[in-house]
């Protein structure tokens, strides 16, 4: 291995980690309580690490070896904890671990395109199927999430009486010119 591949294995491994200590924040949150999806993510990640690392401790110089520096772990959480106090609803929290996961398919591709180890390339070539079925269940709960709220909605707006739409829209300052306020007379 050279050097540029011990350095775009060792970005891959940190990447990986970080999906998973993301995907891992994001579980335990309230909203995404052990979510079967996440876990999946989580797995997948960890796979990816699992290959790099084993990649990086057959190199035969022991500076290429070191498993990942205290930065990386404080990074890692740093990011997974910003994650999980950002998510707000389980729409946001995927989409969060989304763009995370897409990051690390960029950068897996990348290291799968330019090794040149065959052994590596086909089990880099199994974390692309495993990590794409990962995004593409991602893309299909996103979309589902979004339509769902969407539909609830319009059924809201379809189920409000006529003189509650500034209450559900939003507060509307401007008293009707009508409106008797006895409480209110300046």
């Amino acid at each position: 291995m050279i050097d540029s591949e011990v350095a775009r294995l060792r970005r891959l491994r940190g990447s990986a980690l970080r999906v998973r200590a993301v995907a891992r924040a994001l579980g335990n949150t309230r909203q995404t309580l052990q979510d079967p999806l996440l876990n999946r993510a989580r797995c997948a990640a960890w796979r990816v690490a699992r290959v790099a690392s084993g990649r990086l401790r057959m190199h035969p110089y022991a500076r290429f070896q070191e498993d990942p520096g205290i930065g990386v772990v404080f990074k890692n959480s740093f990011v997974a904890a910003t994650a999980g106090l950002r998510a707000r609803s389980r729409r946001q929290a995927l989409l969060s671990l989304e763009g995370h996961l897409t990051r690390l398919a960029r950068q897996l591709d990348d290291a799968r395109a330019l090794t040149l180890a065959p052994d590596l390339s086909d089990s880099l070539g199994r974390l692309q199927i495993e990590i794409r079925s990962v995004l593409t269940a991602l893309e299909q709960r996103t979309t589902l999430e979004q339509r769902t709220a969407l539909e609830q909605r319009t059924a809201l707006e379809r189920e409000t009486p006529v003189g509650l739409t500034s209450v559900v829209a939003g507060p509307s300052y401007a008293a009707p010119a009508d409106a008797d306020w006895p409480y209110l007379a300046f």
